[in-house]
């Protein structure tokens, strides 16, 4: 009886110290966090971060964006000493908890990251889904100019421009735990989305030009001819070889990145008309298939075979030519097939050239090795340079869209 009465105390107290919250805090005694900037000093040894925090009286969805959020910077020798300061700058707790951002500005970025992230991975309160993105300039800068247009959430803004990236390909959400997962992966690097403040001129610059047939430049963020809207733009990628930001992808070099690694989920091509050199075809264009990748080592030297599968629609034919019909169907697809193969080589071209293996085809050479270590000896990032590649793109139209048959108009 004394063993039962003495279990039953204990199971008492205990029950009570599980029950209690005496770390809680209620949400009006909360900062809470929901963009950080990260950028390089002039000072040696020194780190800038940015915080916007959210404004929980202001942030309804009604209010205006500049006045829901309050932008505050540090410049300290730490991360963790900048989260100390922003303490004693407000007078509620900061929180980090539902931060959906990091901005990593562009010089810090190609100075070497693994300094900096690692306040990142290791405190408990950042989510490994938080998404991270380099900027063309400074993040302080993205951080002041970002000024959403058709809603008033930053918060929102951030999820839903980073969850339609994949829509047209023209740039890739990056979480923090894909990041850390490539940068310690001996089988491909990381890669980020690119973001920067356009000047709204109408005015812009081409990174990649038109290849044959083509009718799509490639953009960097910040450089996309246009004016109205929110200044932010997001296009682009971010190239790492290590931790070290190494170049950057054009938007259609992006879009080679999203369909080999199978994150393509649609998007419209225009393409020169085969029959008629002054008129242009557009198709939507979606993946049929998973891509096929094979990497296997031929004398010693790395081989990469790409096979991709396309299907689409048509949105419109300019010249009026029955391309509905077989024989006029597949020239459409044999041009396609050859616009996108030149693209896909010159993508890869690209990430050889700079020893940046973002798409990952170490992870298909893994099995020509006996064990792990085998592997890790072998190098592959340092000889991804050396693949010889070989791509071949199949497209096939199953839809006219809203026209059975193409008449031309007289």
């Amino acid at each position: 009886m004394f063993f039962r009465l003495m279990l039953l105390t204990g199971l008492l107290i205990i029950s009570i110290l599980l029950s209690g919250c005496n770390g809680a805090r209620e949400l009006d005694q909360r900062a809470n966090v929901v963009v950080i900037g990260l950028d390089k000093t002039e000072e040696e040894g020194m780190i800038r971060v940015s915080y916007q925090i959210a404004v929980p009286q202001i942030e309804d969805g009604k209010s205006d964006a500049r006045k829901a959020t309050l932008i505050i910077t540090n410049t300290a020798s730490s991360f963790a000493e900048t989260r100390n300061l922003l303490n004693s700058e407000i007078a509620l707790q900061p929180s980090v908890a539902h931060t959906k951002v990091i901005v990593i500005g562009e010089e810090l970025a190609r100075m070497g990251l693994d300094n900096a992230m690692s306040a990142l991975m290791r405190y408990h309160e950042f989510r490994g889904s938080l998404f991270v993105v380099v900027a063309r300039g400074t993040a302080q800068n993205i951080l002041e100019k970002n000024k959403p247009a058709l809603t008033t959430s930053i918060t929102k803004y951030y999820e839903e421009m980073l969850a339609t990236g994949e829509d047209a390909g023209y740039f890739l959400g990056t979480s923090l735990h894909q990041y850390y997962t490539r940068r310690k992966s001996h089988s491909g690097q990381p890669y980020m989305a690119l973001v920067a403040i356009n000047p709204e001129s109408g005015e812009g610059e081409i990174s990649t030009k038109k290849v044959p047939g083509g009718k799509s430049d490639g953009f960097k963020a910040g450089d996309i001819p246009r004016s109205g809207g929110n200044a932010m733009e997001f296009a682009g990628t971010a190239l790492f070889s290590g931790d070290k930001m190494v170049g950057t992808l054009s938007t259609t070099e992006t879009r080679m990145l999203a369909i080999l690694l199978g994150r393509y989920s649609h998007g419209f091509l225009g393409v020169k008309d085969p029959l008629d050199s002054k008129s242009d075809v557009n198709v939507n264009l979606r993946l049929g298939s998973k891509p096929q990748l094979k990497v296997a080592l031929v004398e010693g030297r790395p081989v990469i075979h790409v096979h991709i599968l396309l299907e689409g629609e048509f949105s419109s034919i300019g010249s009026g030519i029955n391309y509905e019909e077989e024989e006029y169907l597949d020239l459409l697809e044999a041009q396609i097939n050859k616009v996108y193969q030149q693209e896909m080589m010159n993508f890869i071209k690209r990430t050889q050239e700079l020893s940046a293996d973002v798409v990952g085809f170490g992870y298909y050479l893994r099995p020509a090795f006996q064990s792990n270590k085998e592997y890790e000896d072998y190098k592959w990032n340092e000889k991804y340079y050396q693949a010889e590649v070989n791509v071949e793109v199949k497209t096939k139209i199953r839809r006219s869209g809203l026209m059975l048959r193409t008449v031309p108009v007289e």
